[in-house]
């Protein structure tokens, strides 16, 4: 395996670890399913001239990732039922019908957790370049090499 595809991988563990600390301080865990999905994925891109880094998650983090706008239908209510009983809440049954529709009238705030992590993890790469005068390999590489994000979330490097 060459040095990029193995900082990629230290460097997903790090920003899987950072995105689950701003899901856990924005208390949006109520089942531990979304935290324990998180995962990185290292692959060749660009007829084998870069990488991509993929983060793999269960499927709701897009609507904590994105939100939900004011006005879009309402969410299905077998996973907010589900959110009511993990959550401890202690709503009557049938509550979760005026949950959904009070989320499709007002919406979700997104939470932005992919580029917030992102910012942080790069943040402690320049942070730690600073205070030990001479960088680490893995955060020289990934500070190299970063070409962006994709539309769908994915990290390039070349």
């Amino acid at each position: 395996m060459d040095k990029l595809k193995k900082a990629l991988k230290i460097f997903g563990k790090e920003y899987v670890g950072v995105m689950s600390d701003i899901l856990r301080k924005s208390d949006k865990i109520a089942s531990r399913e979304l935290i324990e999905s998180l995962k990185t994925r290292v692959y060749k891109t660009g007829f084998d001239t870069s990488y991509t880094l993929k983060v793999i998650a269960a499927e709701h983090l897009k609507y904590v990732e994105s939100g939900r706008r004011k006005g879009a239908t309402p969410p299905p209510v077998a996973p907010i039922k589900q959110w009511i009983k993990d959550k401890n809440i202690g709503l009557p049954d049938g509550a979760e019908y005026g949950v959904a529709k009070n989320i499709g009238k007002n919406g979700i705030k997104p939470l932005d957790v992919v580029n917030k992590a992102f910012k942080e993890v790069q943040d402690g790469i320049e942070f730690r370049r600073l205070e030990d005068g001479a960088a680490d390999w893995v955060d020289d590489l990934i500070s190299e090499r970063f070409k962006g994000f994709s539309k769908k979330g994915n990290i390039t490097f070349k």
